[in-house]
């Protein structure tokens, strides 16, 4: 069954509120006691022992390792050794000048972790363990969760509860099993992913459509506006973050939602994306230019898609290696940089005129599936459908009360 993670909001009375805040403090204390250590085990060695065995010897040192459940701690030890893993290869590869991970915030409140075992969820009730020996006697707490009513799950298989800096509240995040509906299609896909169009889709039967992204590119670049005459990390500058970040997560959503429904309509079982693995590495457009394209959300869009797509029975893969896709001719295959003669046009001196991102996911469903979903070679392609969203609400003051469901147009 294909799993998808739900985000709900937890109900709690204060005093529920007042242990579950103070085990996620354990969490921090936990996490930043093992790296202490680690640190102190390095500066008197030349070595850091990451392994499970010398962790568990250093948590039984730890005043706060009671604090919350025992698996959750085990979980909290895993992720020193994860935040290691990671420096080391960073090291290696000479990205980083750090000696060493990072300590959290000593304010800060680390997520609790559940898996498989320490939790059960019936119905809009949770109950979580916190161990049998925290210091205020508590070994469990039980309280109330809200989410999307159109998810129905079959089980849930992770639990985590964090803490919301901005909104300052308690949230869950289930990591759930779904039923997936029947999908007795047999249709392909390929998708180009980009930033001024979001995404351009290309059809086994050489019907295009593009998906618009300018919208999202002017959200964030109104907030980062608004956030340029704002304090770093003030109380104002977060609140327009994650007022940025819930605009461009809701356009998100509408796109995703509406490329999956055409695919379902189209009788499509299979969607290939290219895969964005490094692409960070790979861009060098100057400075200004790379910022937007380093922070441009590709990853959130692909995890959309790909549960989207599970929970319709499609397939999406993004393992296509699509290099030079955006540059080679579909037609004759010729690699060639300046065919993109300026945004959004593509001509190759063979007499191949195409939208350049249509080009992009017309070469990666041929690398794929062998296949070319343009019929015929006179060198043209369909008029693609171009699909753009809008917000109801935009703007820095709190927006009044009012039905903000998304709209799109084709």
């Amino acid at each position: 069954m294909p799993l998808i993670t739900l985000k709900a909001q937890v109900h709690a009375d204060p005093q529920t509120e007042a242990v579950l805040k103070d085990a996620m403090f354990c969490a921090t204390k936990i996490y930043n006691g093992l790296l202490w250590h680690l640190r102190k085990e390095y500066k008197e060695t030349g070595k850091v022992n990451i392994s499970r065995k010398n962790l568990n010897r250093i948590l039984k040192e730890l005043p706060r390792a009671k604090g919350y459940y025992s698996m959750s701690i085990q979980l909290t030890r895993d992720e020193v050794r994860e935040a290691y893993k990671s420096f080391f290869a960073l090291k290696k590869k000479g990205l980083t000048q750090h000696e060493a991970p990072g300590f959290r915030r000593k304010n800060c409140l680390s997520p609790l972790k559940y898996v498989q075992s320490g939790f059960m969820v019936d119905g809009d009730r949770v109950t979580l363990s916190l161990g049998t020996s925290r210091e205020d006697g508590v070994k469990q707490v039980s309280f109330r969760i809200s989410h999307r009513p159109d998810i129905e799950y079959e089980r849930v298989r992770e639990l985590s509860i964090a803490y919301d800096k901005v909104s300052g509240r308690i949230e869950a995040r289930l990591v759930v099993e779904v039923k997936a509906r029947e999908n007795n299609g047999t249709g392909k896909a390929a998708v180009d992913l980009g930033e001024t169009v979001l995404m351009a889709c290309a059809f086994d039967d050489g019907a295009v459509m593009l998906c618009s992204g300018r919208l999202i590119k002017a959200i964030r670049r109104y907030w980062q506006k608004v956030r340029a005459n704002l304090k770093q990390n003030s109380r104002r500058w977060r609140e327009t973050a994650h007022r940025e970040k819930k605009q461009v997560e809701q356009l998100l959503h509408a796109a995703t939602s509406h490329l999956i429904a055409e695919c379902v309509q189209r009788g499509v079982k299979e969607i290939a994306i290219g895969n964005l693995n490094g692409i960070r590495e790979s861009i060098a457009y100057g400075d200004r230019l790379n910022q937007r394209l380093h922070a441009w959300p590709y990853r959130k869009l692909i995890n959309m898609l790909k549960y989207k797509g599970a929970m319709a029975g499609i397939l999406v893969r993004d393992n296509v290696d699509e290099k030079s896709t955006s540059i080679t001719c579909h037609a004759c295959g010729n690699v060639m940089a300046s065919n993109r003669r300026y945004r959004g046009l593509y001509i190759c001196s063979c007499g191949w005129r195409a939208q350049a991102d249509v080009n992009g996911a017309l070469n990666i469903y041929e690398r794929v599936y062998q296949v070319s979903p343009v019929k015929g070679s006179s060198g043209r392609v369909a008029r693609p459908a171009v699909v753009s969203y809008h917000l109801g609400w935009h703007g820095v003051a709190e927006p009044k009360r009012r039905d903000k469901t998304l709209c799109a147009s084709a």
